[in-house]
């Protein structure tokens, strides 16, 4: 920028702040041009870099711990006329909410006759249903 006489007067801090917001901008818009994938074809993901190791300095890496069982403590199916609500609870999509609607819907209503009837249970639907379908019973054990 010129004065009145002539000569140059130096840029201000904000000026510099706005050119490099405005640099950073351009920058980051042409790299995601660059990187997007052209029109009908799908994006494809490249896997990190690793670095190559030896399996013996792997194995010394890990320690292996027991630990709690992760495994479901209980064998399916479960006899949903008989099951406690920490029982239910190991039901795919059933929660601590869920498992005492169940306890609680059959202490009024008496037991299932069949397992389709677990959908009466509020907040149990089709969906639901079709999850937990394989790993319940109504059988005696």
């Amino acid at each position: 920028m010129k004065t009145k006489e002539g000569k140059t007067k130096p840029l201000g801090p904000a000026w510099w702040i706005a050119y490099g917001v405005l640099c950073g901008l351009g920058a980051a818009g042409l790299i995601l041009l660059l990187a997007s994938p052209r029109r009908g074809q799908p994006i494809q993901l490249i896997p990190a870099p690793t670095r190559p190791t030896s399996s013996m300095e792997l194995e010394a890496t890990i320690e292996i711990t027991p630990t709690a069982s992760p495994e479901p403590t209980l064998a399916f199916p479960i006899n949903i006329n008989i099951a406690t609500a920490e029982e239910l609870e190991q039901l795919p999509g059933i929660g601590p909410t869920l498992a005492q609607n169940i306890v609680s819907y059959r202490e009024i209503h008496g037991p299932f006759e069949r397992i389709e009837q677990i959908q009466n249970v509020p907040e149990i639907g089709p969906l639901t249903f079709e999850a937990i379908m394989p790993f319940i019973t109504v059988a005696a054990p």
